[in-house]
């Protein structure tokens, strides 16, 4: 095949793809997942909110959706749920006093439009308390495709969690997040930021109830196309605050 001729397959080729992918009659999946919530994410309050409210990014079918709120120890809190405006707005209303320190929306949703399934969490804190529960430190290693990461879970200055992202071989590193999900609260993909001394840190209180928890150290690199991940599994002890990786 002549160079013009396989550019201009190679043309036409790319063309028919992004005709296929901008077709209306392709099938497009969707998860509804916020797009803002009130409180914000990691907030720290002087006072118990009288709301909790999610605005999401499609519309949801309200009887197969929730908000669930846990306290530190994992707790569901009472709550009663808020009468709204629109379909894509689910907000829940504190029924007790909530004691000062760290509290878990936990949110579910079933996407209007294709009924898939989503869920995940946010924190936040009330001023007056305990900020986290995490009490020590513990480090893991593990694989990242060419590269070995680790991983620490411990408590920041403040007493919120922290977990710290290092690798053996940091160049070219553009960005790491962290996917942190448990069974019962579904998933968070966060971003962490540049720790000043060679390290990636998340410190805005994920961790705030205790049992198992599950972590994808997410590495970007400039000019390598996929990923590199790392897994981990850690338990955040219930009575001592003490995590321990498995």
């Amino acid at each position: 095949m002549s160079i013009k001729r396989a550019l201009r397959f190679g043309s036409a080729a790319s063309f028919a793809l992004a005709a296929l992918v901008a077709s209306p009659g392709t099938a497009v999946f969707a998860h509804a997942r916020p797009q803002t919530m009130n409180p914000i994410p990691n907030a720290r309050l002087d006072n118990a909110p009288a709301h909790i409210v999610i605005n999401y990014d499609d519309p949801i079918v309200a009887n197969q959706s929730s908000l669930v709120l846990l306290d530190s120890s994992g707790a569901p809190q009472p709550t009663n749920v808020d009468p709204v405006s629109g379909n894509a707005v689910a907000s829940i209303s504190p029924t007790s006093d909530l004691a000062p320190g760290p509290y878990t929306v936990d949110w579910t949703t079933m996407d209007a439009k294709d009924g898939h399934q989503a869920q995940g969490f946010f924190a936040f804190v009330i001023s007056g308390g305990p900020v986290g529960i995490i009490n020590g430190s513990a480090q893991k290693q593990a694989p990242a495709a060419d590269l070995m990461a680790s991983l620490t879970v411990t408590a920041a200055q403040d007493g919120s969690s922290m977990l710290r992202v290092d690798l053996n071989n940091t160049s070219g590193v553009e960005r790491i997040r962290i996917d942190l999900s448990r069974p019962d609260l579904g998933d968070d993909l966060l971003d962490t930021k540049p720790s000043g001394d060679g390290g990636w840190v998340l410190n805005n209180d994920e961790v705030s109830v205790p049992g198992s928890w599950h972590a994808q150290a997410i590495v970007r690199r400039t000019n390598i196309f996929d990923d590199a991940k790392a897994e981990f599994d850690f338990t955040v002890d219930p009575q001592t605050g003490e995590p321990t990786f498995s």
